[in-house]
């Protein structure tokens, strides 16, 4: 984080400390990863945030859509494919728990 450029290490230690609570909450896993995305995906099961960087925008004022999973396919199949394959490769945050079905896996 602290190789980033910008205002981008300021955010994401603002971030952090918006979520210090949420993390206490079992199931809950925060990853840290390189891929360079164009939107932020938050995943709760089967509904997920999207929310798409817009060119010059600044963070309120980009959109947010919510997605729910209805099916196999479809737009939330997509997001979440994606978010598997990053997740599956991102080091989780320092001081964060992994949950036992993630440690399994690795």
């Amino acid at each position: 984080m602290e190789q980033l450029g910008g205002t981008l290490p300021a955010r994401i230690r603002t971030t952090l400390g918006h979520l210090r609570n949420v993390l206490t909450i079992p199931g809950v896993e925060l990853r840290f990863h390189s891929v360079h995305l164009y939107n932020a995906v938050y995943r709760f099961d089967d509904e997920m945030i999207i929310t798409p960087y817009l060119y010059r925008a600044h963070g309120f004022q980009h959109p947010a859509f919510r997605l729910r999973r209805l099916g196999p396919y479809g737009v939330f199949a997509s997001f979440a494919d994606q978010f598997e394959t990053i997740w599956a490769s991102a080091a989780p945050a320092a001081g964060t728990p992994v949950s036992p079905v993630n440690q399994q896996e690795a």
